[in-house]
């Protein structure tokens, strides 16, 4: 039993860790995984993206359709009123720190329509920060959040979220 332990500690005291040439091989297969799979985690960040526009601005669109229904008298509040009734609800709107998509643009707001305040648009202008573009986020009167140009007929009264 002894000569076993004296084996194996002079086996033990004989290894000197990992070679060098291992260690490379090791971090060349991390370096080759992540570049495989790095450009796929990107696509993801941008989807995510998207997803949490679209849930500040089902949360904004369910808060003024609730304002018309409730106080509005069938109208959507006006530019100048977006900021107090979202906030009354929780959800900041105006100044440095108004709510912003998730590129860090502020969200914009307009109404439309005859004869006051029929029709509204919140809109993000998405990645490319640009309004008008195929990756605008928005939600108006007649659709709940998607990702598109938005409608030909932009609302004439807007405002920003950091207005």
């Amino acid at each position: 039993m002894l000569k076993l332990a004296e084996r194996i500690r002079k086996v033990s005291r004989n290894q000197g860790g990992f070679t060098l040439i291992e260690l490379l091989v090791v971090v060349a297969i991390i370096a080759i995984l992540a570049a495989v799979l790095l450009p796929k985690l990107l696509g993801y960040t941008n989807k995510a993206r998207v997803s949490r526009a679209m849930g500040d601005l089902a949360s904004m669109r369910s808060v003024i359709e609730s304002y018309a229904a409730d106080e509005g008298k069938g109208y959507y509040p006006a530019t100048t009123d977006v900021g107090t009734v979202l906030s009354d609800k929780g959800i900041k709107w105006g100044g440095t720190d108004g709510v912003k998509d998730p590129w860090g643009e502020p969200y914009e707001y307009g109404t439309a329509g005859t004869p006051d305040r029929t029709e509204y648009l919140i809109r993000s202008k998405g990645p490319d920060k640009q309004s008008g573009t195929a990756d605008d986020v928005w939600a108006s009167s007649k659709s709940a959040p998607v990702q598109s140009a938005a409608p030909d007929v932009t609302p004439t009264n807007t405002t920003t979220s950091t207005s």
